[in-house]
This record gives structure tokens, C-alpha cells and sequence, in this order.
């Protein structure tokens, strides 16, 4: 649920009869006139009946859905309800079955341009999933069977002649926002007749209600009244055909526009081109031109902030229009026969954003550029989708594809699926001609379908795609150089992955600074490639060199991954116990940034340290948890054969410790999301309470009891699946922790606490 960020008034009898339809009908439909608080009153309702769904309330934005593409709608849907798609099925069938077995309210604002395609999303959902409620808002029905449709009203106005009375919910709306931004206003005996002049001339809307507290600033509320009866009469004096409400909103709007300096104007319009917002760098890149300078656009949108026409983020870095007020702006824009051109604009600019994201990585900036992407995705898609569809520009949406994957947002994101969709539609609409960006694209799409577990020998054709274009083209490609050592060390196992992988990263490394991302990432899978292939000798000194790199770059991604590699190498030949410590700080600094990829990793490589340390519990709990994260997100790392060899051993190691019921019973259950999972990892408490001496661990504890019933380290080191020095290791602290010196000592104490 998004934060409320004003209260919400008013709706008490509308609300009641929405809280007793909800829980039967299927899907309620909000509708009515554009500004008339649909989405608001949605909003509420979902926060007032949450609680009734065990699986919670997914809250969808789809104003800024473009094309009517269901795929991309689905992605929308996918992507708000918080689960990745999966590679094997479609994102529609990732949905239903993600929300099939789940009680959720699922509400879908602003529709009506999408109604066809959330139309079929919502009957196949409805269809399979009996415990999901839709709640929509939209100015069309979705001509669904079972639909509910309710209007949405106005607020209720006084009588032109009624006593002054604060109970009238426009009344109680504009007296909340004046009072708010409007310093020292209140209402009174005598600007009371000015107020209702002021509501009954905008019809109880709430965003007229809103647009017109903004006037008030400037100007009493009996000169705005005077000013609202005259351009309302002006404005719908020869319509007779509009409805009055949109009637009303269509001539606030128009007289907020009015009121604007000419440059808000062009700004306001100009501004309809981005979708999800912006920052003030792409207004002035895209509005700028034809009347507007480029140094005149921070003070017009400043002028648009103050009218409340644009509104900030909390920190002010980014801007949006509300939705009605943007299609306004369209509207204007394309009268005003400035709309290709504009769009064009657009399109160059995110074209040079995507290309500039992947080639600024420097490494303390890798947050930064992760969260630049994620910002802009939707103006990316709508670039994206208008380049691939015209002939004349798909080979730009080529590139296009190949930089925003280069950038690595998919992968952090969680949206890998979406990587390969928009990578294949761009290669399916340009000519299979021999060039490297081809074969670089290529490249990316057999790696991102190695990483979602797509079937082997898909993937393997595909590696083999890349590479004969790329010896046709001649010369190196490194992409596919990557590509094929990532598929020779994960799907293979084989060792000469490894100099494939280092071949990749020279490779990257000679292109230049413009490549740096690229280097960064095939020196991560060429560390890993070591940790899980290598020997001692090979992986540990590379573990180090690698996180010193990442410390020299302050890479954070790059940092999580250094302490991955730098952990598995603990847990396979030094220190389990420790390994545990630095591949929890890996976890932190991946939940920090937000990354929805790498805790896959780092939480099955606990259960291998915690198999390896003795804790087969904890080891059982952690794997169950890795196990089913791969299913929720569709990312099978489980199914990469290094992998697989080290999960089949912590797996041998847990139920050796114990035994098949009891593993069992450890083993966690699936999470609902990656946000989940780490909360379980870092932030869970045991219930139960710990009657272990000394503050013991589970794994010093286990190696202790062992020891208790007299056997050898050696002994104790078969029964648990862990290594001699590992034993030696555990009873140091072990000792330490019961403040004894002797293995005589150890058993003495364990003696009294069984008596």
C-alpha cells in the first residue's frame, strides 16, 4: 500500500456499502469522472479491509501502461504484485499461478486506456483464483462477467442559501486544504456564501476542489468565486452535449491553464510525452526548444509546482503530472501539432540515458546508476517499444535493449524475464546480419536463460548462435567470449570455463573505460567460477584480490559478491563458522540496495556453511528457504551444476547430523518474496528459548554433545560430514564460551547439566 501523503475526507456511506459489496462480488469497477477521487477512495478501502485477505492488498498503476500489449500488462501486474515471471510459462500464467492458492485484493487504477487487455488479465485471474478480489478504477467498465460498477460521485455541496455547516464533504475537503496551504485562512459567517459559491461552481470534484485551493493562494475566496462563476459561464455557455461533470473539470483545468505564463504552458504540454515522471535534466532535454529555452524550463516547472499542476517526490529530485492533468497537457500537445516532435525528443533522450547508464559504471556509483534506471523504466519501455515497432528504428531499439541489459538493472531487479522479452522482440525485428552487436545481444539472451534454468540444451544452441556469429563477424566479441565460459563453468561444471571467463574479463577490460561494467561483471563470474571450480590455491587468493578490487571501486553490488565468494571459500576449506558472519554481511549489503538476485545465492550458500559447520537444522532451514525462493521467482540456481554438487552435499551432511523426519521438519517453507526471505534470514528471533551453555551455537553445540558421548575428533568429524580442523576449530570456542581448558573439563560439565 502507498503511503496516503494528504487525509482523506469525506465517502463514509460509500465506503460502508463498498466494505459489505467487496467481499462478494469478484471485482468491483470505481467509476466516474476524471479527478473525482476513484483512486483515493480505492486506496482507502484497500488500507479499511486488508486485513480480511491473508495474502494482503497489491495496489497496480497502470496510468502510465502504454500500447495495450498484454505481455508488457501482465509485466506491469507481475512486477507490482511483487513476483518475478518465470521463464518457462508466460507472464499471464505466472500470475494466475502465483495468486491461484492466495486471498488478495488486487486493485488496478486508472484503466480506461487498457480496458480490452485488463479485461482478459482480469477474467483469467478471476477465472483460477477464487481467493483473489479485484478492485479497479477506471472511466470505462470492463465489461467483465460479475462486474460491479459504482459510481463514484462528487462530494456533496451545500445550498446556494444553506447555513454556514463543516459537515458537508466539500465543505470538509476544502477547508482541510486551505487551511493546510493557505496560512492563516479559515472559513467564517462571512466568507462562508463565497465558499459554497466556490464548491457548487466546481461541482463537488475533488481535484477541481484542490486546483482551486491553489488559487487561493493569490487571491481571496470572493474574487475567486467571481473569477470561477465567469469562466465556468464562458467556458460551457455553447456546450450542450458534455456531461457536467466533465464539464466542470474540463473548464477548472482549462482555467488553471489559462492561468499559467506561456511557458508553463508549453511545459505543461510538453511534459504529457514521459510516463511513471521525470527529473529536471530530461524536461529540459525533451521540453526545451520552439518557444521554450533550456534555461527558461526550471523556472516554468517551478511555476507548474507552485499550481500544483506538477508535483515533487519528497526529496524533489523527480516530478509527475496527475493523471488528469496530463492528458490534458496531451491533448494540448497534439492541437498544438507539436507532438512527434516532442516525442522524438523523448526518444532520443532515453535513448542516450540507456547508453550513458551502461557506460558510466565507475563503481562507487553502482547504486546510483541501478536506481537512475529503475526510476525511468517506464519512459525505457515506451522508448523501447516504439523503437522495435518501426522498422526504420529497430536496429536503435537493438542497442537500446543491449544497454539497459548491459546496465544489470534486470538482474538486480528481479526481471530477467522482461531482459529476454524485449532482447528477443529487438533480434526478431532486425535483419540476422553479421555484427557484433548481434551476437552481443544474442549472447545476453543465452545468459539471462541460463540464469532462469531455461532447459539446457536451449540454452546451448543459443550459446552456439552467438558464437558462430561471432566468428563470422571476426575478431573478438567478448559477450560471447562470457558467455560461453558462463555456460561451460554453470551448466557444465567444466574447469576450462574458467579461462574462457578470463579471456571474457581481459576482453572487456581492453575496450575501455566505456566497458567497465561489463569488465566488473565477468570478473564476479570469473571469481566464482574459481570459489566453486578451483582449487584452495586458486580460489582463496582470488576471493581477496576480488574484494579488494570491490573496496578500491566501492562497488556495493560487486562488495555483496566479494563477500559471497570470500564465505563459499571459507565454508569449503577454512572456517564454516566464520564463513556464516561474512555471508550474513553479504546479505545486508544486498538487502540494502535492494537486490532481488543475489540473496538466491548468498542464502543457499548459508545452508552449505551451515551443513559444514554441524548446524544441520539451521543448514535445512536455509536450503528449504533457497529452495523455495527459486520457485516464487523463477530464478533456478539450484539447477547450475556447481551448484547442485555443493547443495547434494550440505543435503548429505544435514540429514547425516539429522536423520531424513527430522530434516524434513527443518526445512523451511517457501517465502513469499525475496524481501520476505531476508527478513527470516537477518531479522528472525527463535521462538523457543536457548538452553544451550555458554551461548553456544547449534554447530559448537552439536560437536560438544558428540564429544560428551566420547568420541574422537576424527569420529566426530565422520558423524558430522565436516573436516577434523572443523571440530578443532569448534572446540577452541567451545572452550572459550564454558571458560575450560580440556577435553576431561568438556565432557565433566556435560555430565552435570544431563544429571
Amino acid at each position: 500500500m502507498p503511503r496516503a501523503l494528504s487525509s482523506f475526507i469525506g465517502r463514509k456511506d460509500l465506503l460502508a456499502e463498498l466494505r459489505r459489496r467487496i467481499g462478494a462480488a469478484p471485482l468491483i469497477t470505481l467509476t466516474g469522472v476524471g479527478g473525482g477521487g476513484k483512486t483515493r477512495l480505492a486506496l482507502e478501502l484497500a488500507a479499511q479491509v486488508h486485513r480480511a485477505y491473508d495474502d494482503g492488498v497489491r495496489v497496480v498503476e497502470l496510468a502510465s501502461a502504454r500500447g495495450g500489449d498484454p505481455e508488457l500488462l501482465a509485466q506491469v501486474v507481475l512486477s507490482a504484485v511483487g513476483v518475478p515471471d518465470q521463464a518457462t510459462t508466460t507472464p499471464l500464467e505466472t500470475l494466475v499461478d502465483y495468486l491461484r492458492p492466495r486471498q488478495v485484493l488486487l486493485l488496478l487504477d486508472n484503466c480506461e486506456h487498457l480496458v480490452e487487455p485488463v479485461a482478459q488479465l482480469v477474467r483469467a485471474v478471476l477465472g483460477a483464483a477464487p481467493g483473489v478480489r479485484v478492485l479497479a478504477t477506471s472511466r470505462a467498465r470492463l465489461r467483465v462477467p460479475g462486474e460491479v460498477l459504482v459510481m463514484v460521485p462528487p462530494l456533496d455541496v451545500p445550498a446556494e442559501d444553506a447555513p454556514l455547516d463543516l459537515d458537508h464533504e466539500s465543505v470538509a475537503l476544502l477547508v482541510d486544504r486551505a487551511e493546510a496551504s493557505v496560512p492563516g485562512w479559515r472559513v467564517t459567517p462571512e466568507n462562508w456564501p463565497d465558499v459554497v459559491r466556490v464548491l457548487r461552481r466546481v461541482s463537488g470534484i475533488p481535484l477541481a476542489i484542490e486546483q482551486a485551493v491553489v488559487r487561493m493562494r493569490s487571491m481571496p475566496v470572493s474574487l475567486l468565486a467571481d473569477r470561477l462563476d465567469d469562466v465556468m459561464r464562458v467556458l460551457t455557455a455553447n456546450d450542450t452535449t458534455a456531461v457536467e461533470h466533465h464539464q466542470t473539470m474540463a473548464a477548472l483545468i482549462d482555467w488553471s491553464h489559462a492561468h499559467c505564463t506561456p511557458a508553463e504552458r508549453l511545459l505543461w504540454a510538453r511534459l504529457s510525452v514521459f510516463e511513471g515522471g521525470f527529473d529536471l535534466t530530461a524536461a529540459e532535454d525533451v521540453c526545451a526548444g520552439d518557444g521554450l529555452a533550456a534555461d527558461e524550463v526550471a523556472d516554468a516547472l517551478a511555476g507548474l509546482l507552485d499550481k500544483s499542476i506538477a508535483l515533487p517526490s519528497a526529496d524533489r529530485s523527480r516530478y509527475h503530472l496527475l493523471e488528469p492533468l496530463r492528458q490534458h497537457g496531451a491533448a494540448r500537445l497534439r492541437s498544438a501539432g507539436e507532438e512527434e516532435g516532442v516525442r522524438q525528443r523523448h526518444r532520443d533522450h532515453f535513448r542516450r540515458e540507456a547508453a550513458r547508464l551502461a557506460e558510466s559504471f565507475a563503481g562507487h556509483n553502482e547504486a546510483a546508476l541501478l536506481a537512475a534506471v529503475d526510476a525511468d523504466m517506464a519512459n525505457h519501455r515506451v522508448v523501447l517499444n516504439d523503437l522495435i515497432r518501426d522498422p526504420a528504428t529497430a536496429h536503435a531499439g537493438l542497442q537500446m535493449s543491449v544497454d539497459l541489459a548491459r546496465t544489470r538493472w534486470y538482474t538486480y531487479a528481479g526481471r530477467l524475464p522482461e531482459e529476454r522479452l524485449w532482447l528477443g522482440r529487438a533480434l526478431a525485428a532486425t535483419p540476422p546480419t553479421a555484427d557484433p552487436l548481434r551476437a552481443s545481444a544474442i549472447a545476453l539472451d543465452a545468459w539471462i536463460a541460463l540464469c532462469l534454468g531455461v532447459e539446457r540444451e536451449l540454452v546451448a544452441r543459443r550459446v552456439d548462435e552467438a558464437d558462430a556469429l561471432a566468428r563470422e563477424v571476426g575478431g573478438p566479441v567478448p559477450a560471447v567470449t562470457f558467455v560461453r565460459g558462463a555456460y561451460a563453468v554453470l551448466a557444465l561444471g567444466a574447469v576450462d570455463g574458467v579461462e574462457l571467463l578470463r579471456q571474457a574479463h581481459e576482453e572487456f577490460g581492453a575496450l575501455g573505460p566505456a566497458f567497465a561494467v561489463d569488465h566488473h561483471l565477468a570478473h564476479i563470474m570469473l571469481t566464482v567460477s574459481l570459489v566453486l571450480l578451483g582449487s584452495r590455491e586458486q580460489a582463496e587468493p582470488a576471493a581477496e584480490e576480488f574484494h579488494a578490487e570491490c573496496q578500491r571501486l566501492g562497488a556495493q553490488w560487486g562488495i555483496s559478491w566479494a563477500h559471497w565468494c570470500r564465505g563459499v571459500v571459507q565454508t569449503r576449506w577454512g572456517d564454516p563458522v566464520g564463513a556464516l558472519d561474512v555471508l550474513i554481511e553479504g546479505l545486508r549489503v544486498q538487502r540494502e540496495i535492494r537486490d532481488k538476485w543475489g540473496p538466491l545465492w548468498s542464502i543457499e550458500a548459508l545452508g552449505w556453511a551451515h551443513s559444514r559447520a554441524g548446524d544441520g537444522s539451521a543448514a535445512a532451514r536455509m536450503l528449504g528457504l533457497a529452495h523455495g525462493l527459486h520457485r516464487v521467482t523463477g530464478v533456478r540456481v539450484d539447477g547450475l551444476v556447481p551448484f547442485a554438487w555443493m547443495t547434494a552435499q550440505a543435503v548429505a551432511r544435514a540429514k547425516a547430523v539429522l536423520g531424513d523426519d527430522e530434516y524434513a521438519r527443518a526445512y523451511a517453507g517457501p517465502a513469499e518474496s525475496v524481501e520476505q526471505a531476508l527478513a527470516v534470514v537477518l531479522d528472525e528471533v527463535p521462538a523457543a528459548p536457548d538452553l544451550r551453555p555458554g551461548g553456544l551455537t547449534p554447530a559448537e553445540w552439536n560437536v560438544a554433545r558428540l564429544v560428551g558421548d566420547g568420541l574422537s575428533n576424527p569420529e566426530v568429524a565422520t558423524r558430522l560430514v565436516i573436516s577434523p580442523a572443523t571440530v578443532h576449530t569448534h572446540l577452541t570456542r567451545i572452550y572459550r564460551k564454558l571458560d575450560i581448558t580440556s577435553r576431561h573439563q568438556l565432557i565433566t560439565l556435560l555430565a552435570g547439566l544431563a544429571d
